[in-house]
């Protein structure tokens, strides 16, 4: 799966606070099935400026760890092995563990409760997690000119895509102006969240011209789940029905209150839009997504009742 929206890069938001946190993170994105996230930190919002150089800086360091974490953990893993293979008491020590604090995920075994380099497995395989940037950007009137000025990061840093974000209280006057001006340079704008936007929960007219114009939309997998509360839950679930949603990410934050997780969305999903296009949210639209083409959907009528 790909996570197209996260806050995971550390120390730049109100989302991971340090570079262990934005590992585990990972572990934690990586035990859910997700392989591509991607570093979406605020930016533009009153409090959090976070320009491209510094989310490509953060993205590069971040893949860098993990990297060198699996070239070392690969390394010990190798003692391990010889050392089994030599007949010593290497499985003793493992069978010493608690086998109830463990969890098998795919070809490596996860220890609950367990510190960022604690387990030797932790991330490696052929096919590991790689973070890629981009930025949740605060809609304002200063949206184009920060584009224009190389502060604000497109998703995947492709120049093709650009996750925004509104107010919660509601849609400020002249968005569709800018949606428009973004439109016009090719650049598509993805609104995230709207399930969480008053506006939007009082009218669907203005959210649903926007998506008609060309705009995407992308729902929380919490918001699916009851995580912000039963009045979010239904309004996600009838942006779905009408086919005013494209991805589902998960908008982590955390470790724990708001993690990056989706599965549990991508199956309470399901039961709305069925479970191949629920499917398709956190696979094959955002894949096209980071590959600058528009996702296309079998059906793309959006439905006005």
């Amino acid at each position: 799966m790909i996570d197209l929206h996260t806050h995971i890069l550390w120390g730049l938001d109100d989302g991971a606070r340090t570079i262990t946190d934005s590992l585990e993170m990972c572990r934690i994105a990586y035990r859910d099935g997700i392989r591509t996230i991607v570093a979406t930190p605020h930016t533009l919002n009153g409090l959090y400026q976070n320009d491209r150089p510094s989310i490509l800086a953060k993205v590069q360091e971040l893949n860098r760890v993990i990297s060198k974490q699996l070239s070392v953990k690969s390394s010990e893993l190798g003692h391990q092995l010889s050392v089994i293979s030599s007949g010593l008491s290497y499985q003793s020590s493992v069978n010493s563990s608690d086998d109830k604090s463990r969890k098998t995920n795919n070809d490596f075994t996860i220890t609950s409760n367990e510190s960022p380099t604690a387990n030797p497995q932790s991330l490696i395989t052929n096919n590991h997690i790689r973070i890629l940037p981009g930025a949740d950007v605060h809609l304002s009137e200063q949206t184009i000119p920060q584009l224009d000025g190389g502060k604000a990061t497109t998703i995947g840093d492709c120049g093709k895509f650009l996750l925004m974000e509104f107010p919660f209280q509601g849609i400020p006057y002249g968005t569709e102006e800018v949606l428009f001006q973004l439109i016009s340079r090719k650049i598509i704008p993805i609104i995230s969240h709207p399930e969480r936007n008053l506006e939007i929960g009082q009218s669907l007219r203005r959210y649903r011209e926007m998506i008609r114009m060309g705009c995407l939309g992308q729902v929380t997998a919490m918001s699916l789940t009851d995580g912000f509360g039963p009045g979010v839950r239904q309004l996600a679930e009838k942006l779905l029905s009408k086919g005013l949603i494209h991805i589902i990410a998960s908008d982590a934050h955390s470790t724990d209150g708001r993690p990056p997780v989706l599965s549990p969305g991508v199956r309470a999903a399901a039961k709305i839009v069925g479970e191949e296009e629920a499917r398709k949210m956190v696979t094959e639209y955002p894949q096209a997504i980071l590959e600058g083409r528009r996702p296309v959907r079998q059906s793309q009528t959006v439905k006005s009742y």
